[in-house]
């Protein structure tokens, strides 16, 4: 796996992760202004404007959205069995510390310590994996050429 690679997977987690706490925080921040009003209730179409006016919502949207755009692209030029995973479990890690920074509650946070470290330690370990497998195939390869 190239570096270039694996910091673009890192940037595709890196964007999902980042952007789910403050996209679920700016949509709490707008519930709590609006309240239950019934001119909310009897307007759905001027509740929508006023939701896609904010930008706490919309924003962070649009950057989970970059991301989707940068991981589609590297599933046409990756391999899936790493892309995937890596994607996946660094959107997690950075999701959790995302949500720490915003103050969020954490129930257990020596678990979600452990839990961040072992995703980490997992990744990395697919990545040099990947890394080996694809250098081996490289040699067997030109052997039999």
């Amino acid at each position: 796996m190239k570096a270039e690679e694996s910091l673009f997977l890192l940037l595709v987690g890196a964007l999902w992760g980042c952007t789910n706490p403050l996209m679920r925080q700016g949509s709490l921040n707008q519930s709590e202004t609006n309240g239950e009003s019934n001119l909310n209730a009897t307007k759905p179409f001027i509740n929508l404007l006023i939701r896609l006016a904010n930008i706490k919502i919309w924003l962070p949207y649009a950057l989970n959205q970059a991301g989707s755009l940068l991981y589609y692209k590297l599933l046409a030029s990756s391999r899936l069995t790493i892309s995937v995973p890596i994607c996946n479990a660094t959107a997690m890690v950075f999701s959790c510390i995302t949500s720490i920074l915003l103050g969020e509650r954490v129930d257990r946070p020596w678990r979600a310590g452990v839990g961040v470290l072992l995703i980490m330690l997992g990744s990395g370990i697919c990545m040099m994996a990947s890394e080996n497998n694809a250098s081996a195939n490289g040699v067997l390869v030109k052997d039999e050429l």
